[in-house]
């Protein structure tokens, strides 16, 4: 799946909205907690339906592009650690985070949802819950980081 997204954020801050957990827990469903792992490489984000981590593919990320790869975790509890997230993951998805600019200092967003791996639950119609979530997160991501630009 993938959106499209014009932002007021320059590229430069949507680079680092993007490994940001608050940022990120701007629009993260039912989000109840967020905490970095290692800065500016990986960090979690908690909601009701389980916890993910997000580590930042260095290979993969250049100036206009940020690669996360995205392991989502349930029935885990605080203090989460990288490690103990991979060895309960029930799915593994790529979020490419591709940065252009756009107008007068903004950004044009394009969000991609990929190589979704289901290890779980594999009954669970993975796709189109990504999908549908992407959906909903975009008017919540654009709200907020536009409301953070320029701080």
């Amino acid at each position: 799946h993938q959106e499209t997204l014009s932002l007021r954020a320059s590229p430069d801050e949507v680079r680092r909205f993007v490994t940001t957990p608050e940022r990120i827990m701007d629009y993260y469903p039912n989000g109840t907690g967020c905490g970095v792992i290692e800065p500016g490489e990986s960090f979690y984000c908690q909601g009701k339906a389980g916890v993910s981590l997000m580590e930042r593919l260095a290979d993969e990320s250049d100036d206009t592009k940020v690669v996360l790869k995205v392991t989502t975790a349930r029935g885990l509890r605080p203090p989460f650690s990288a490690e103990q997230i991979r060895q309960n993951a029930f799915f593994i998805m790529i979020e490419d985070w591709e940065i252009y600019p756009d107008g007068e200092g903004g950004t044009r967003l394009v969000k991609s949802w990929r190589d979704i791996e289901k290890l779980k639950l594999r009954w669970l119609p993975l796709a189109f819950i990504v999908r549908q979530s992407a959906k909903a997160e975009s008017s919540h991501l654009k709200t907020h980081w536009d409301l953070q630009a320029g701080r």
